[in-house]
């Protein structure tokens, strides 16, 4: 079962089975007793920002909340009894208020739910699924990051911080020239792909073309129509540019049409040469990338 199934059907008859049992804290299993339910003891806050941290930059994990844990004789923390939380529901806001302050950036997922053990009182059980948008600082008090290891969390070293940086979504984009017709109607489409695991934001692009090539002020279909923006520019280098704000995103493994070339054909001075674009590429959160694509003049002719 996984960890999303787990807390879906996790109920009181779970949880005292993990009292009868000893049931031990593991890498994603934790048990957390609880100070106050107003949420207002900073042990209780840090517990939850070290949890949301912790869980979050590893494999994710629940929080079973109202359930104390002690050393077993071989020195492994242990469900003992049930610490029922009076009044549940205060607590259960007061988690929720807290979730999006608890870790920066916040965990997307996070859930919970009560588990009711009296009228007023009962158990609450934390979902905090691995996260790809991290690493996650624990906020409340702590300012650290944090993994979870063994039935454990554990302050991340330099090293750690490094190797969860390198391996955060990011988009990755790549100009994408597409020729539609031949001879003196041919055109180059200009397009932008998104290869990588994140949209991308506030996409940018700018170029220029060798002649006789000319950029297509009609667009792409003819009609004055860009995929993009066109941006003022004046001066020599890389005059033809396109971008956006960020409210405009390419989502991953789709390619944006953005505007048009034409090869200045006629009957008597055909192009004798490849197509070259110099262009520079950008967008939020990734560095600009500047590059030259050729085009064949066999594929044009």
């Amino acid at each position: 079962m996984n960890l999303q199934a787990l807390f879906d059907d996790i109920d009181l008859t779970h949880i005292e089975h993990y009292i009868v049992i000893s049931q031990e804290e593991n890498l994603q299993l934790d048990f957390k007793a609880v100070n106050r339910a107003d949420f207002t003891h900073s042990d209780d806050k840090r517990n939850f920002a070290k949890a949301l941290s912790g869980f979050a930059n590893s494999s994710g994990g629940l929080i079973i909340w109202g359930v104390n844990a002690r050393k077993n004789s071989q020195g492994i923390d242990c469900a003992t009894k049930i610490c029922e939380i009076v009044p549940v529901r205060l607590f259960l806001a007061r988690l929720n208020e807290f979730t999006g302050m608890g870790v920066s950036p916040i965990v997307e997922g996070v859930k919970h739910k009560i588990i009711e053990t009296s009228t007023d009182g009962g158990i609450v059980v934390t979902y905090i699924p691995e996260s790809d948008a991290g690493p996650h600082m624990a906020n409340l008090g702590e300012d650290r990051y944090y993994k979870r290891s063994g039935d454990s969390f554990y302050r991340m070293e330099h090293f750690d911080l490094e190797d969860m940086f390198g391996r955060r979504k990011k988009p990755k984009l790549k100009l994408i020239p597409t020729i539609k017709g031949r001879g003196t109607n041919a055109r180059v489409i200009l397009s932008i792909r998104n290869d990588g695991r994140a949209s991308a934001k506030a996409p940018y692009l700018a170029f220029n073309v060798n002649l006789p090539y000319k950029f297509d002020r009609y667009g792409i279909d003819g009609n004055m129509y860009h995929g993009m923006k066109m941006l003022r520019h004046t001066g020599p280098d890389l005059p033809y540019r396109f971008g956006e704000d960020t409210a405009f995103v390419i989502h991953p493994g789709i390619t944006h049409d953005v505007t048009s070339i034409h090869l200045g054909l006629n009957a008597e001075n055909p192009p004798d040469r490849d197509l070259e674009i110099l262009y520079i590429l950008a967008a939020e959160d990734i560095l600009l990338e500047s590059g030259r694509l050729v085009v064949p003049l066999l594929e044009l002719s």
